[in-house]
């Protein structure tokens, strides 16, 4: 199998999974990984399996992403998450469409969402899953800058793979969830109030969410997973808008427009 394409992973402290995801994408040519100084095995075991390995400041998702495509050797660049595979079916799916000469400038890639064992359903905004963009041209294509859920923007089409991308997010379930509630609602706040949002009410916010996920979306057919999944999204709504209303009366209070 030759693909020409560079695969680019961000790390922090992920010797749990960065074997599990480089050795997902063996077949590539080129792997990066840029590593913002990890204090466990992560670096170690990533060269070990042959990845080519920068050191960097984390300074955010966007930034360090952008600058892990921008080492890459191959004119495709495939960008996962340390907790992120491919499966076999995609990566033959990626020969397949590139062997083609494409002439989309990138392509999203489905990432379904598994928690408590089970696989659940969509429930965003969108009718359907628009997937997100991991797969682009190495010119062309940048990520948005936001300091959380950034994306990549490109210039030109953008297609849509098959197969999809397997995520190990929450490998310890309710308590990796809740970690993660925490760690995302400061940085959704941040980015809100950066993009001049109003944040809001904190329980109107919340309970909008739990009825949409619930009833527009179906969730509360789903069972029980996916009940906890979706009072987990109301919770960090609530959290999100609370700490945005923080943050907004403190940049009033201090003179910041």
């Amino acid at each position: 199998m030759s693909i020409p394409v560079s695969v680019a992973v961000i790390t922090k402290n992920e010797e749990r999974n960065i074997a599990r995801c480089l050795d997902s994408v063996a077949w590539a040519p080129d792997r990066v990984v840029v590593d913002a100084f990890s204090n466990d095995e992560t670096v170690h075991i990533a060269e070990s399996l042959g990845a080519r390995v920068f050191l960097r400041e984390w300074e955010g998702y966007a930034a360090q992403k952008s600058f892990a495509a921008a080492q890459a050797l191959q004119p495709w660049v495939l960008s996962l998450d340390a907790d992120e595979m491919v499966t076999p079916e995609l990566a033959a799916e990626i020969e397949r469409v590139l062997k083609a000469n494409p002439e989309e400038a990138a392509f999203s890639i489905q990432i379904p969402l598994y928690f408590l064992g089970r696989q659940l359903g969509h429930y965003g905004r969108a009718r359907r899953d628009p997937g997100h963009v991991r797969l682009f041209r190495r010119a062309g294509a940048r990520f948005d800058g936001r300091l959380v859920h950034e994306a990549v923007v490109v210039a030109g089409t953008v297609g849509m793979l098959s197969s999809p991308i397997l995520h190990d997010s929450h490998p310890e379930g309710v308590r990796t969830y809740w970690q993660k509630i925490h760690h995302y609602a400061p940085l959704e706040a941040k980015a809100r109030i950066a993009e001049g949002r109003t944040p809001g009410h904190p329980w109107l916010r919340a309970f909008g969410r739990l009825g949409w996920q619930l009833i527009a979306r179906r969730g509360l057919l789903h069972g029980p997973a996916a009940w906890i999944w979706i009072a987990g999204q109301a919770y960090q709504e609530y959290l999100t808008t609370r700490l945005s209303g923080k943050r907004r009366l403190l940049e009033v209070g201090h003179g910041v427009a």
